[in-house]
């Protein structure tokens, strides 16, 4: 009896081997006809889609493109648009600051790329916030947040500052 089963055991293994081999063998013949596909398009010039018909798939499509087909901001955009507004605009909300934008970059910044922003600014001190209205922090030079130094007394500090950078260099 265990003559039979070994046998039957031996007989499934090489079944088992052979559908493996024939998965492995059209498994790599896919991958080769891929492989070869795409670097025959790359080398070649084809026609546009727009005139052969052809329709591209959403991986290939031209521009800078998110999720959903969607454009995409310009990489460092967020930041510099959310400064200029709250700069312009201190005390603005998350909805009012998307409503500033003003160029075709500025509109393509979503929503929850501002408040991704505004967030992690908040924990570098970059911005503040009170009752949902966001305004840059008070900290940096040159900003007004109505603390202790008046305008002379900030205008007479940038110039001893820059007075003293000239005297080293033009003396």
């Amino acid at each position: 009896m265990q003559n039979i089963s070994t046998k039957m055991t031996k007989r499934m293994q090489a079944l088992v081997a052979e559908v493996e081999a024939d998965a492995y063998a059209r498994g790599r013949a896919d991958a080769r006809k891929e492989l070869l596909e795409v670097l025959s398009a790359r080398g070649a010039r084809t026609p546009s889609p727009k005139i052969s018909g052809a329709r591209r798939d959403k991986k290939t499509q031209p521009g800078n493109r998110g999720a959903g087909g969607r454009k995409r901001a310009p990489r460092g955009s967020v930041p510099r648009f959310v400064e200029r507004v709250l700069r312009d605009h201190p005390g603005s909300t998350v909805q009012e600051i998307l409503d500033r934008a003003a160029t075709d970059p500025e509109r393509s910044i979503k929503l929850p790329s501002i408040r991704n922003e505004l967030h992690s600014g908040r924990k570098q001190g970059k911005y503040e916030s009170n009752a949902r209205r966001w305004s840059l922090s008070g900290a940096g030079p040159g900003t007004t947040d109505g603390g202790d130094a008046s305008p002379s007394d900030t205008s007479s500090e940038r110039d001893a500052g820059e007075s003293r950078g000239t005297l080293g260099l033009f003396s």
